[in-house]
């Protein structure tokens, strides 16, 4: 990473790089399996800044970034994002100040594997082009306005499939959706009393399907009816829907003050995954005539208390959220090669809860913070698991977080950090059947079943040179790291076997995580 200035005054840059390097280490190891494996990320960043006078700055960025695993003709498998935005800030007046944001971003990921002398692909991309104008008004310091408008294409490639043989290969009907998501928006934060803030807002979202593409058309029990073709550019659907905010902050004393939210918002692209242990396939529908928005109530309410005596804050924070028109996939869905997916998903409601509780120091030899969640994430969809709740993919009840650094010196200093979260829920099969020559698994109840917990800690130790050089403008910072210190093996992908013909109960076969167990890493920074 390097940073300074192109201009003196006016214009900046900052490029930064990096990659992992543990799979060049893998020639070296000992199994033949992970000779041929290969397992990095790396990624890129630029931001440029430039001040065209006091009144006027440009702010351009770049994000280029992508993991890759896989083994060498058998299986590959990488996900990354690329993006782009240029900012233009101009204090328009004394209390007036706007913000034009043009952005661009892609999210891809994709996989190949070959299985019996065929091999398979497996594409998926998300690309956003869009722009914002966003304006902030202080007329006094006790009031607060925030307004503007912002407006997105979506170009939504859920699956782009294919399977290339020997002697014929075979692709999957292109599904691309796009349309246009559209927002106008506007908030007061208003000071009532010293002590007490009125936040309000008020926005209104607008989304569009718009062609070109192929839309099908399923009645109320999901049978397919017809499909029809709309030209490019074609508007031919529309939702809207007015989302509200409320805040409140009201300070008790010197050390203490609470605060409480309410929100209502639209959500018109929804993820859906399989939840099986195996690889996880995600699929990214937009609302459409056939697939609503989700539409979610959140509440919130939280105490923070400062304990000056130990330089420490205290936080604890309550939330609820209630969401309808929430989707998942069918029991027994055709995910593979289906051109009429919108047919396989199901509608029903969810609802999520929790509490926060965060305990940060901030000061003296010994600083940091520790905070733990305890959060649930249920739903209930009638054709879904016989109609009986079940926890939604992201149910993980509890996650921890500790972040300790003790200063030895002003030079030298030791941090550690440890987190811990339940496993993801996932379904697993249970038993088999025979039907014909195969053998097919019969699976548990939708995600009844955890993959293991994670956890892992991480060691850094960092020493700053005491003094500085070349003539006092240049210092140095060395940095000695170890990623998952302790080794553990944390689960990213199960496979599971029937080694009997004649048996009814399935095994795990193979535990896929990394495998390396820890991650040793110096760094070198010099600043000038």
């Amino acid at each position: 990473m390097i940073e300074g200035p192109i201009i003196k005054n006016t214009t900046s840059i900052l490029v930064s790089a990096r990659r992992t390097y543990a799979d060049i280490f893998f020639p070296f190891i000992p199994d033949t399996d992970l000779q041929k494996s290969y397992l990095y990320f790396y990624d890129l960043n630029l931001k440029i800044t430039h001040q065209l006078n006091s009144r006027n700055r440009f702010f351009l960025s770049g994000y280029l970034g992508r993991d890759r695993f896989g083994q060498k003709k058998l299986s590959d498998f990488g996900f990354g994002n690329k993006a782009v935005s240029l900012r233009w800030n101009s204090q328009l007046s004394g209390i007036l100040m706007s913000n034009v944001t043009a952005y661009f971003t892609d999210y891809s990921y994709d996989l190949n594997s070959n299985i019996n002398d065929r091999k398979y692909f497996w594409q998926s991309e998300i690309k956003d082009l869009g722009a914002n104008i966003d304006f902030n008004l202080y007329p006094n310091p006790n009031n607060e306005f925030r307004f503007g408008i912002t407006s997105t294409y979506h170009t939504i490639d859920p699956i782009r499939a294919w399977i290339e043989g020997d002697t014929a290969s075979s692709s999957f009907p292109s599904l691309i959706n796009h349309s246009l998501e559209h927002g106008i928006y506007a908030s007061h934060q208003l000071k009532i009393t010293q002590d007490f803030t009125l936040k309000y807002g008020l926005r209104l979202s607008i989304f569009q399907n718009i062609g070109k593409t192929v839309q099908n058309y399923f009645d109320e029990n999901y049978n397919y009816t017809h499909t029809t073709t709309y030209p490019a550019g074609k508007i031919y659907h529309t939702y809207t829907g007015w989302e509200s905010r409320l805040g409140l902050n009201y300070v008790l004393n010197d050390n203490m003050s609470i605060k409480a939210s309410y929100a209502r918002t639209y959500q018109y692209l929804q993820l859906a995954s399989n939840s099986n242990g195996g690889m996880p396939l995600d699929y990214w529908f937009a609302a459409s005539p056939n697939i609503k928005p989700q539409q979610s109530d959140q509440y919130a309410i939280g105490l923070l208390r400062n304990i000056s005596k130990f330089a420490s804050e205290f936080s604890v924070e309550l939330f609820y959220k209630d969401m309808n028109h929430v989707i998942d996939f069918k029991d027994h869905a055709q995910l593979l090669f289906n051109d009429r997916l919108e047919g396989d998903v199901r509608v029903g409601t969810a609802y999520s809860y929790g509490v926060e509780v965060l305990l940060r120091k901030n000061e003296g030899h010994l600083n940091g913070w520790i905070s733990y969640t305890y959060a649930r994430a249920k739903r209930k969809i009638p054709e879904i698991n016989a109609g009986k709740e079940y926890p939604a993919p992201y149910d993980k009840p509890h996650n921890v977080y500790v972040v300790l650094n003790y200063d030895f010196t002003r030079f030298t200093s030791l941090s550690a950090s440890w987190i811990y979260a339940t496993g993801t829920p996932v379904t697993l099969p249970v038993g088999s059947f025979k039907y014909g020559n195969d053998l097919l698994p019969i699976y548990g109840g939708r995600n009844e079943s955890r993959m293991r917990d994670y956890h892992r800690l991480d060691l850094s130790l960092t020493i700053k040179s005491k003094e500085k050089y070349l003539n006092n403008r240049v210092e140095t910072e060395w940095v000695f790291a170890m990623y998952n210190a302790y080794g553990r093996h944390n689960d990213w992908m199960i496979n599971f076997l029937n080694e009997d013909e004649n048996g009814s109960q399935y095994k795990v076969a193979e535990r896929w995580y990394l495998p390396f167990v820890f991650f040793p890493s110096v760094t070198l920074n010099v600043k000038f």
